[in-house]
């Protein structure tokens, strides 16, 4: 009997778990985003700022720092194209990598370039 309870209990627990899992898609980007999932829960965050502060991300005036690494493939008029559609702030670039500030509202928008391989935050702290 203790068995058949515990049992019972596993299963009703996994399923809430799968439930809950579908019920916050924020969680992981949608198909055909190239952002991580951290910058895309800022993107879709109503509070991006607060968000930002929370995951010790670094924002100002809107904008996050962020590293873009472009198709290997793609030409530089191109890549200057995307730039200036979306006003990025270019700290350095070095070869199909980029380091800039982003606003968060282009966030989306640019991870769907097809130039655009994938987003990501500086995996340290850049003064």
């Amino acid at each position: 009997m203790k068995r058949f309870i515990f049992i019972t209990a596993a299963v009703f627990f996994l399923g809430c778990t799968a439930i809950a899992q579908k019920d916050y898609p924020e969680d992981k980007p949608p198909e055909g985003l190239k952002l991580s999932s951290i910058l895309y829960g800022l993107a879709v965050d109503p509070d991006p700022e607060d968000f930002a502060n929370k995951h010790n991300i670094s924002f100002h005036k809107n904008r996050v720092k962020v590293f873009i690494y472009f198709d290997p493939a793609s030409s530089e008029p191109d890549r200057k194209k995307i730039i200036e559609r979306y006003k990025l702030i270019v700290e350095k670039k070095s070869m199909d990598l980029l380091r800039a500030l982003v606003p968060v509202n282009v966030l989306i928008p640019l991870s769907r370039e097809s130039v655009i391989w994938s987003i990501k935050l500086p995996d340290k702290p850049i003064p």
